[in-house]
């Protein structure tokens, strides 16, 4: 199957899947609520996902596997439409019609397609619309794998596949928002974009959109800018430091991400404010209440669009001081054997390259690190922060490879032998991380927080 279509079946085919899309995006638009407007969303959907098996001209083995595996966890553990969780659900209703909030990217595009202010936005549409971005999700991740899998050989393809399952069965893998407590968090969006930002960023005109996608995540979310936003700025530090740091467009278009990312920052911390249509938390929910059968609690409102940044800092110390012991530090725990394995590989890259400035690109992954952790002093959902720290970690070295870095790969045939003689053991390592469960927003699954308080005696 790695070659599926002619080249005029092909282009006929993008043409048919591209039509698809827009009509369908047409009916989501403008068909109202119901089950034609549900059934587009899925069209849609589909057509996305046809568009990048005809891109790509080829589906494997790998990608249907990671697909179905990823598929079956979803549909095994994923909240009922009654009991998802609404704190999350509420950000789909921050459109910026309302004013310009902190995660209000995803809220305009629900805004978008149940009608532009008009429509009435239910919580049956908002669990679609997360079910639809999980699922794209899912096979982006399935796609990229895949791919990345069946172009190498040897070692390295030994290497791929641990590497791939070990992220797919860790606590802190892609699963994590199928589950309630994380289905729909504003981070699945972002983490699309990543995926798109490494196709496209050695594409000499396409790559300069760049600035945007990074401006896309930090509208999805302003926390990414501790998290994903690094990620970022190593993918075109690398790009830089591959041409020995003379990149002068490369150094431009980096410069440039820089510049829309801290202009935006600024002016969202010094006039966001002044654009909110509603004054308090109260007045916005008895708007909203007319245009959503979502429940809406003013608590949720006020930390999602109404809070400053000093009611996040007193909310941060009251739950972590509350009761002596905070939860989200077994969250940093139960990872640090994992991110030291991140480490000493990229210690061992710093050892082993011998250009100057790709050496200094080795320092990097581990720089960040510091910085993703002033988060934890911001913002208590220490979870969901060990989540993205790691998938950085993650993609920055399929990246790598993705690019056969000579350094990584050399890494990496030194330490596949270590991962062939404990082949069992790291099996039934990843079986006990999968049957414990992923984090949720704040802390790890409760499977192990049950041991947990086995151990300590509450």
């Amino acid at each position: 199957m790695r070659c599926l279509f002619s080249s005029n079946i092909r282009k006929l085919l993008i043409t048919a899947a591209i039509l698809g899309g827009l009509l369908c995006l047409t009916l989501v638009r403008y068909s109202g609520t119901g089950s034609l407007q549900t059934a587009s969303l899925y069209a849609m959907l589909a057509c996305i996902m046809a568009l990048v098996v005809l891109y790509k001209n080829s589906l494997a083995k790998y990608e249907i596997a990671f697909f179905i595996f990823l598929m079956i966890q979803l549909l095994a553990v994923m909240p009922k439409v009654e009991n998802m969780e609404a704190h999350s659900a509420i950000s789909y209703l921050l459109s910026y019609r309302y004013g310009v909030s902190s995660r209000g990217f995803s809220g305009t595009i629900v805004d978008f397609l149940a009608g532009g202010g008009q429509g009435f936005i239910s919580r049956s549409f908002i669990w679609h619309f997360i079910v639809v971005k999980t699922v794209l999700l899912s096979f982006v991740i399935a796609e990229f794998l895949g791919t990345l899998i069946h172009r190498v050989k040897g070692d390295t393809k030994y290497f791929l596949i641990f590497l791939s399952l070990l992220w797919l069965t860790c606590f802190t893998t892609p699963a994590v928002y199928f589950h309630q407590l994380n289905f729909g968090r504003n981070e699945v969006l972002p983490l699309i974009i990543l995926f798109l930002m490494m196709l496209i960023i050695k594409k000499p005109v396409v790559r300069w959109i760049i600035p945007i996608l990074a401006l896309f995540i930090i509208a999805s979310h302003l926390i990414l800018v501790f998290f994903y936003i690094p990620f970022v700025a190593m993918l075109l530090l690398y790009s830089i430091a591959e041409k020995g740091g003379t990149d002068k467009r490369g150094i431009l278009l980096l410069g440039a991400t820089v510049t829309v990312l801290f202009a935006a920052f600024i002016s969202y911390i010094l006039f966001a404010k002044g654009t909110f249509v509603f004054e308090t938390p109260n007045a916005f929910i008895e708007s909203l209440q007319l245009k959503t059968d979502l429940t809406l609690e003013e608590w949720s409102v006020h930390y999602s669009l109404f809070a400053s940044f000093g009611d996040h800092l007193a909310g941060w110390k009251d739950r972590v001081f509350s009761d002596g012991f905070f939860r989200g530090n077994l969250s940093i725990l139960v990872n640090i054997p994992l991110l030291s394995l991140f480490i000493a590989l990229w210690i061992q890259c710093f050892a082993k390259e011998t250009e100057k400035i790709k050496k200094l690109f080795f320092i990097v992954p581990i720089l960040v690190l510091p910085f993703h952790a002033l988060a934890f002093f911001m913002f208590f959902d220490f979870g969901r922060w060990m989540i993205m720290i790691l998938n950085v970690q993650f993609l920055l070295i399929f990246y790598l490879i993705k690019e056969r870095n000579k350094t990584v790969l050399s890494v990496v045939h030194m330490v596949t032998p270590f991962i062939k003689r404990n082949a069992f053991l790291i099996a039934l390592l990843m079986l006990t991380m999968i049957f414990l469960g992923p984090f949720d927003h704040l802390q790890p699954s409760d499977k192990v927080m049950r041991f947990y308080y086995f151990l300590v005696g509450r």
